[in-house]
């Protein structure tokens, strides 16, 4: 006999915080990543709004989770409201009942009632079949990754770009407020945000921003000999810089761009013309 579960809104709340980061620690066997305190800054702190999703509950028990982050992008030239595919967790217990397609189902459709124009998200390869084939998403590209010393090369014009996320003051504060990571910070022409990554003397190159119209501090990059850096960018080649493409098979997982529209007027996004960087998804 088929379970019955009980679908509701997620909710911000200490006790809901707690269940999250408790479910997440769980699934995902990282307790030092969700914490209580990661899962707030997540989905209540920021700037452009709470989280937007559903839970899944078997009586009491919370047995699925999936959220969305509220972001904003230009797309076509247009500022649009959108969402950033963030966590999902299934319950040991609870898997393969099909409740990750049925929150997610929910939300895009509540999202959809609620004025938003688009959900973006970044899959891995365990997870991306699910994303296109059962939930209608757009496989846009795969990400390039690029190790190397050096510069790299950033346009101060994103209108060459039919895609960039919108990227506030108060937004960047909060993205850089994120409790489990220290950033670096450099300013000049550009704002260059960095961080260390898993691996000893290479930092990762996270985003880059013009260096007027953001209000942040100067904080140490951490020490690298090479950098790494994740995106989409039709400026950044390995052909015009002293770097290299990572092959797939030396990458701990390769990443992929997917994207859904929410309403009929936004059409599939052209991977070459998306400006897509490290911090606007949460792999730092």
């Amino acid at each position: 006999m088929s379970q019955d579960y009980n679908i509701q809104q997620t909710a911000v709340d200490k006790g809901s915080i707690e269940a999250y980061a408790s479910l997440l620690s769980k699934v995902f066997n990282n307790p030092k990543l969700f914490t209580n305190d990661y899962i707030k800054w997540q989905y209540a702190d920021n700037p452009d709004g709470t989280i937007l999703g559903f839970n899944a509950f078997s009586g009491d028990s919370l047995a699925a989770h999936y959220v969305t982050q509220p972001m904003q992008a230009i797309i076509g030239g247009q500022k649009k409201k959108g969402l950033l595919s963030l966590n999902t967790a299934t319950h040991p217990d609870h898997q393969g009942k099909g409740l990750f397609v049925k929150l997610a189902d929910r939300t895009y459709q509540h999202a959809a009632d609620n004025g938003y124009d688009f959900v973006i998200g970044v899959a891995n390869q365990n997870s991306v079949h699910g994303f296109t084939k059962k939930l209608g998403f757009q496989l846009v590209g795969q990400l390039h990754a690029l190790l190397g010393i050096g510069s790299l090369p950033f346009s101060d014009d994103l209108s060459r770009f039919s895609y960039a996320r919108y990227w506030t003051p108060e937004a960047l504060a909060w993205r850089l407020a994120n409790p489990n990571v220290n950033y670096g910070v450099s300013l000049g022409h550009n704002i260059v945000i960095s961080s260390a990554t898993a691996y000893p003397a290479i930092s990762a190159t996270l985003g880059v921003f013009k260096g007027s119209g953001y209000n942040v501090s100067p904080q140490k990059a951490p020490f690298s000999l090479l950098n790494l850096w994740i995106g989409a960018n039709k400026d950044i080649t390995s052909e015009t810089n002293l770097y290299f493409n990572i092959p797939n098979r030396l990458r701990p997982a390769p990443l992929y761009l997917i994207f859904k529209s929410l309403k009929d007027n936004i059409s599939p996004l052209n991977f070459d013309d998306v400006y897509f960087q490290a911090l606007d998804f949460d792999a730092y």
